[in-house]
């Protein structure tokens, strides 16, 4: 089953709350036009939280579902016990939930994945540059609008506001990981300084459209500034997800880089996440995206593989970063 839209997302979310008080909680941030972005909280509240270790998995791009679908058949396993299509977890909850406080932020732009057009995107009914016209806009000339963090009806009218956007007030738009003021900044960071966090894995899409790679790991922009123990536990980190990838079959690039954005891209990320970067271990997570050599069964399975190895690497690495 595939549960990535807000009308799917938010009545299981809402569901599981209600269950299983014991083991969710839940938090929110309301956007501008009134949804709600959520952040699931996991962990067995019967028990000490003092020594458990903290995770949280994100993802802020309303045209990457396969992220959201991933995060909830992990959430739904660990939960229930079962995926979403009723099968028996392999996971061991009762470790996991005793030993962890998992934080989900599963779909960081719910105005924008609403207004989506499909479910998910296999490479079969748009091409790439039709996929990116409704990701980031379309211009009244019919060609894609630039990509900017934040931009003003004053400034521009396309004729489709693209979905990666989310509407902050009656004018401006921002692109939720790269403004502070977007719901899934504010829920990031409000995870981070009231729940504690060791680990940061944020989940993203890219086509590799002229790649034989289906997969990869990003290491953020300033990753030769940080401190040697995050850089070192970094590296560590995203060769377990690498090394999980391949065990499926996939085709994961083998060695993580940083962000290789221009400076017209990588202001935005030092503004929000320079400090965070030098604080705890992050890492980006890049899985195909609209290609028929990917199809969504496996976009999701690519996702979930990487939590499950995170999680993994978290349980038993001897060190870890601050809280």
């Amino acid at each position: 089953m595939w549960i990535a839209k807000p009308h799917q997302t938010e009545p299981k979310i809402l569901e599981w709350a209600r269950r299983f008080p014991d083991i969710v909680s839940l938090t929110y941030v309301r956007t501008y036009t009134g949804m709600r972005t959520y952040a699931i909280t996991v962990t067995d509240k019967r028990k000490d939280d003092s020594h458990k270790l903290r995770h949280l998995f994100s993802q802020p791009h309303a045209h990457e579902p396969a992220t959201t679908a991933g995060m909830m058949n992990f959430l739904s396993q660990i939960i229930e016990g079962v995926d979403l299509d009723g099968k028996r977890t392999d996971l061991d909850r009762e470790t996991l939930l005793g030993r962890a406080i998992l934080t989900f932020i599963p779909d960081g732009n719910p105005d924008g994945r609403s207004r989506a057009p499909v479910d998910w995107w296999d490479g079969s009914s748009y091409s790439n540059e039709e996929f990116l016209k409704i990701a980031f806009g379309r211009c009244k000339d019919g060609g894609r609008c630039s990509r900017v963090g934040r931009w003003s009806l004053d400034e521009r009218q396309p004729n489709f506001i693209g979905i990666v956007y989310e509407q902050i007030s009656d004018k401006e738009f921002v692109e939720p990981n790269r403004d502070l003021e977007s719901s899934f900044s504010k829920l990031v960071m409000k995870t981070v300084e009231e729940i504690g966090c060791h680990q940061y894995l944020a989940l993203h899409q890219t086509e590799f459209e002229r790649s034989k790679h289906n997969a990869m790991i990003i290491l953020p922009f300033n990753f030769n500034e940080l401190p040697e123990d995050i850089r070192g536990y970094s590296g560590r980190w995203a060769g377990t997800i690498i090394e999980s990838w391949r065990s499926i079959g996939a085709n994961p690039i083998p060695d993580p880089k940083p962000l290789g954005y221009g400076e017209d891209q990588i202001r935005y990320f030092r503004r929000c996440w320079g400090e965070l970067y030098h604080r705890l271990p992050c890492l980006t997570v890049e899985v195909q995206n609209n290609n028929v050599r990917t199809p969504p069964h496996m976009q999701m399975r690519l996702i979930e593989v990487a939590i499950r190895a995170s999680i993994q690497f978290l349980l038993s690495s001897s060190s870890i970063g601050p809280v």
